[in-house]
């Protein structure tokens, strides 16, 4: 099981590298971005893994206490740390909340679904996912040019 622990590890940190690059101004202007935030970005990009591999193979969360967790990280590092004023401001937050669900869930449950290969189970539910953070990128894309 720890071989499994190091596995989600290394891989949800290339999900987080690829999907934070994907979606904020990284893709625009990386030298420009990384340069301002990189001492935090190790922190999420390390710590989060971390701490959802300690969270599924050392305490054994169920899906569902996975999911709440997630919720708590959105809370933390989007509206605390980052202050998103996406998801507490309306009416963008109507779309800004279930957005930051879906994503942090592809962080926290693809990796996950891979390694304890349950993609097959789970195919619907990763391909809504993937259709949203898809439509997230494209958006946020063109939304900087």
């Amino acid at each position: 099981m720890k071989w499994h622990s190091v596995k989600y590890q290394l891989l949800s940190i290339l999900f987080w590298i690829v999907v934070d690059f994907t979606t904020t101004q990284a893709v625009i202007d990386p030298w420009r971005y990384y340069s301002q935030y990189m001492p935090a970005l190790l922190v999420f990009y390390i710590g989060s893994p971390i701490a959802f591999s300690l969270l599924i193979y050392k305490f054994k969360l169920s899906n569902k206490m996975l999911f709440f967790a997630v919720i708590i990280e959105i809370i933390i590092l989007e509206i605390l740390l980052i202050h998103n004023t996406l998801l507490y401001t309306f009416p963008t937050m109507v779309l800004a909340i279930p957005a930051s669900i879906s994503i942090y869930s592809l962080l926290c449950f693809v990796p996950k679904w891979i390694i304890d290969d349950e993609v097959k189970k789970n195919r619907k539910l990763i391909f809504i996912l993937t259709i949203v953070y898809i439509l997230l990128s494209i958006a946020t894309i063109l939304g900087t040019r």
